[in-house]
């Protein structure tokens, strides 16, 4: 027998540091993620030489880029083991200091100058090993911040702890346009190019460090996690065990929310900044603005999903983003879109429609899963989908042969709102699952 934790309200101490810690988790993750895109973009030639032919430098960038993509599925495979056997607390301080060490060590590598191409594939090397880190934080940090909001309002704390999302999108987009401000871009021996890229990543690896100082103070262990019982081996149980179906659902739907948010987030800036006659510093407040706005709305979504449920909401979700968000990007393949509030208010409805999702993937994905291996099915689910999804721009380069490319992420979006719609059909309403009665579900009492 499994003592089980309480089902009273969780001690408002703990809900509140574990729900800073994984907002903040997540915060970082997703500066992260978008350092290649927004601040190390105007700096790759202190990487690559000037005369190497443009496909050849976009190649190179979009495997920067892909290398953390591709090394989130496998550090939730080799961490999630780890979070549910030995605790979400620790995997979360170890994957943070993982990050910190590694986004430093970019800070400080030398360019093309020094080490010839070997500087380049050492930083795509980095941003490997960067992305394990990044998905074992995924295996600790939500499902601990879940575990601790008790039954009745995991929604709203599960769209606070996202926050840290948009707010990420923020804080990089505003640091990278101050540092290109006092650092100018330019040619290989601009101020930018040669030292002011570096600013973003010092800033990250501190932000790891205030983060570890945090969680260490702050955080507990799950209590949920310390009755529940202990799998020998969470990962074959989640892939091939009693949760393969709900990973294989997960995967489907999450597989529609990378494409959605592959368009809706990564590709948007470069499509306004083509299809708009916005200038770049406009662009840049246009997004940082609907981001922020976005932000708030996070909460509020949470607030819905605890009272509608979560099916409901990622029905409407593929909705968005099939249709809304679809012709939102079909109106901007359309010709240069003039007009800064007219493409501010294009921009946040395709941010609402395209990427409202995470909002609640925190505590649908947390509740698809027994406690015995929430860490690794929350881990693979949010992550193995990528393996698929981190190729957009070589789909989008294919659909380029069939149609004009500004139409090629219509297509994309489309396909991701079918498979949301359709993961979310194929499985339960979650939100009166009970964290306090699947400690030890009787399916997952065998050791597999």
């Amino acid at each position: 027998m499994h003592p089980t934790p309480s089902q009273d309200p969780p001690p408002r101490t703990q809900l509140r540091a574990a729900t800073i810690g994984g907002a903040f988790g997540f915060f970082v993750d997703m500066y992260d993620v978008y350092l290649p895109t927004i601040a190390l973009a105007p700096a790759l030639t202190f990487f690559v030489p000037a005369d190497v032919p443009a496909s050849t430098s976009s190649l190179i960038a979009a495997l920067v880029f892909v290398a953390t993509l591709v090394g989130r599925p496998l550090g939730s495979v080799v961490f999630g083991r780890f979070a549910d056997r030995v605790g979400r607390r620790r995997v979360t301080l170890w994957s943070v200091a993982g990050c910190g060490v590694t986004t430093l060590l970019i800070a400080v590598l030398p360019g093309y100058d020094s080490w010839g191409l070997g500087a380049v594939w050492v930083l795509i090397a980095l941003r490997l090993v960067d992305g394990i880190f990044l998905g074992g934080e995924y295996t600790g940090a939500i499902p601990l911040a879940m575990e601790s909001a008790g039954n009745h309002r995991r929604g709203l704390y599960g769209g606070l702890v996202s926050i840290g999302f948009p707010l990420a999108y923020c804080a990089i987009s505003l640091l990278t346009f101050v540092t290109l401000h006092l650092a100018p871009a330019g040619g290989p021996d601009s101020d930018y190019v040669r030292w002011g890229w570096r600013i973003p990543f010092l800033v990250g690896a501190a932000l790891s460090v205030v983060f570890l100082v945090f969680y260490a103070r702050t955080v507990k262990e799950s209590p949920v996690w310390s009755v529940a019982a202990k799998r020998e081996n969470p990962l074959r149980t989640v892939v091939l065990g009693p949760s393969r179906r709900a990973f294989g659902q997960v995967f489907v739907l999450m597989t529609g929310v990378w494409f959605a948010s592959n368009m809706a987030s990564g590709l948007l800036p470069a499509s306004l900044a083509s299809q708009t006659t916005l200038s770049a510093t406009e662009i840049t407040g246009v997004l940082v603005l609907a981001q922020f706005v976005h932000a708030g709305c996070f909460p509020l979504f949470g607030l819905l999903v605890d009272r509608i449920g979560r099916r409901p909401f990622f029905l409407a979700c593929g909705f968005g983003v099939g249709v809304v968000c679809a012709a939102c990007f079909a109106y901007l393949a359309g010709g240069h879109r003039s007009g800064l509030v007219p493409v501010f208010v294009l921009t946040l409805v395709i941010r609402v429609s395209g990427a409202s999702m995470f909002a609640v993937t925190p505590s649908y994905l947390c509740e698809r899963f027994p406690a015995a291996v929430r860490g690794s099915g929350f881990g693979l689910g949010y992550s193995t989908p990528l393996l698929v999804t981190a190729g957009y721009a070589y789909y989008q380069d294919w659909l380029g042969h069939l149609m004009p490319a500004p139409w090629t992420p219509v297509v994309l979006l489309v396909l991701g709102g079918a498979l949301i719609a359709l993961g979310a059909a194929m499985g339960p309403e979650t939100k009166d699952v009970d964290f306090a009665v699947d400690v030890a579900p009787t399916t997952e009492r065998t050791a597999a």
